[in-house]
């Protein structure tokens, strides 16, 4: 069987992966902006690695472990201690608004999520990583893919890390 062309494989992934990823980016801290942006870097990456005739071995994990990489380095720069230093920006704050909301629905919402992202250091780091790719709408058997993992430990991570929030809310 013939291998498919690079730009036929990059197209595929992005129309199965595009929206994982984003909301994966989204999850990790970044703004919608940046992880529109994140998420064309990613398929870049994937159609220049695919171009050099690398291995094509899941290369979904390849693409999230990327798109990881990629919202940790944004994190590094010194523009962005900068811009997290003066507060949550308007384009994030935009975000999380919805039609027909109120500034108090807002600033409930806000709360909710500064509780979650406070709550979620508590995990440990492969729980939390198992709650970021089901967030970003991965399945089991793919959160097993990305993470290297069989599908059974996936199951009890994500079952210990929601235990744990649910204590966590609970004493909240």
């Amino acid at each position: 069987m013939a291998e498919v062309p690079p730009d036929e494989e990059v197209t595929r992934l992005f129309s199965e992966l595009h929206a994982s990823l984003r909301r994966y980016m989204i999850f990790l801290g970044a703004s919608p902006q940046d992880a529109d942006d994140g998420v064309q870097e990613t398929f870049l990456r994937l159609h220049k690695h695919l171009q050099t005739g690398a291995q094509r071995i899941n290369l979904q994990a390849w693409l999230f472990h990327v798109a990881k990489n990629l919202v940790r380095d944004r994190r590094k720069s010194a523009w962005m201690r900068f811009r997290s230093a003066l507060g949550p920006s308007d384009e994030w704050l935009s975000f999380l608004r919805e039609p027909g909301d109120t500034p108090e629905g807002r600033l409930l919402r806000a709360e909710r999520l500064a509780w979650f992202h406070s709550a979620i250091v508590q995990l440990t780091p492969q729980q939390a990583e198992c709650l970021r790719l089901r967030a970003a709408g991965l399945r089991y058997r793919e959160i097993a893919e990305v993470m290297g993992i069989g599908i059974s430990a996936v199951g009890e991570l994500v079952q210990r890390a929601v235990t744990q929030l649910n204590k966590d809310s609970n004493g909240h």
